[in-house]
Order: C-alpha cells, then sequence, then structure tokens
C-alpha cells in the first residue's frame, strides 16, 4: 500500500511539470544552444534537398544508423556515402519535406521528433521519426533514426533547458515505515 504513495507523489510531480514543458515557446534563434542551430540548419539542407547544404553540416567520418526493433544498421559511414544516399532519396522523393515537431538537448546531443511528408500517386503522405543527433563541435557526426511512425497530434514543443527538479530527500524513507 504504500509504495502507491511513492508512486502517486512521483506522478504528481511529473503531471504538475507537464504543463509547463507543453507550453514552452520556442527560444530566438540567438537564444539557441549552437547545436540546436547545426541540426536546424542541416534539416533546413534537407528540405532544400541540397546534399551540399547537408553535408557542410557534417564531419568527414559522419555516420548514419536506422534502428528498427533489435537491430541497427550502418546506412553510412563517410560525408560521400551519406551525399550518395541523399542524392537518391531526393531523386525518389522530389517534394519531401522535414519539420521538427520537438527538440531536446543534452550536452553534445541533439534529440528530435521529426515529421516528413511527401507526395506519392497525387496522395499527401506524413510519417514521423525520433532522430538523435551527436555533434563533434558545431558538425553532426553521427544520427541515430529510429522505426517511423504515425505522428502524435499534440503540439509543437521545444525543450533546450527544461526546469531541473531536485529530489525530496528523504521520500522514500518516509514511505517505507
Amino acid at each position: 500500500m504504500k509504495p502507491k504513495i511513492w508512486l502517486l507523489a512521483i506522478g504528481s510531480v511529473f503531471l504538475t511539470l507537464l504543463p509547463s514543458a507543453y507550453a514552452a515557446e520556442p527560444q530566438p534563434l540567438e537564444d539557441q544552444p549552437k547545436s540546436v542551430l547545426v541540426v536546424k540548419q542541416f534539416i533546413q539542407g534537407f528540405n532544400n534537398h541540397s546534399v551540399e547544404q547537408l553535408l557542410q553540416h557534417t564531419t568527414p567520418n559522419v555516420h548514419w544508423f536506422n534502428l528498427t526493433g533489435t537491430k541497427m544498421d550502418i546506412e553510412t559511414s563517410t560525408q560521400q556515402e551519406l551525399g550518395a544516399a541523399m542524392t537518391d532519396y531526393f531523386a525518389s522523393l522530389t517534394d519531401a519535406k522535414a519539420k521538427l515537431r520537438q527538440i531536446l538537448v543534452s550536452a553534445n546531443y541533439v534529440s528530435t521528433v521529426e515529421e516528413v511528408t511527401w507526395s506519392h500517386d497525387g496522395e499527401r503522405h506524413s510519417q514521423c521519426s525520433l532522430g538523435i543527433y551527436q555533434l563533434a563541435g558545431d558538425k553532426i557526426n553521427a544520427v541515430w533514426y529510429y522505426p517511423s511512425h504515425a505522428c502524435d497530434v499534440t503540439p509543437w514543443v521545444e525543450v533546450v533547458s527544461p526546469e531541473i527538479v531536485q529530489p525530496e530527500i528523504g521520500l522514500l524513507k518516509e514511505t517505507r515505515q
């Protein structure tokens, strides 16, 4: 019975913080971490279908990983391979566009929820995917892409500097009595 009190306390804290995360306004460009700007410029290169623009934001040995279930495929391990893969991608999906629905920064990692839209046989399609970008300085060094899925209906959220909540010392001790 007492462990339920602990879960209720943790859940209450989470629910209290949740609305403030969704209410966050995107930061002005000049206030955003450099890593976020690099990822946004990379996405702009994608939207421009500019392989050159994409590659200028990557290291020479950029790795691109696709994760599916319990398997991780190495799609590319150099700028040349990434350039060739993106050239083929843009040739097959001539109107593909991406937008960042969510951004979270942790050290030199930028995690995103990205929505890609495209047309096929006259119909508009979209899907979301989780992406994690690892930066080395101001260049993307590795990208991990998780399986695509239907996009959530939730609003766009940018969490660059989430509020840090200190744990309540003794909370577990009090609930074990």
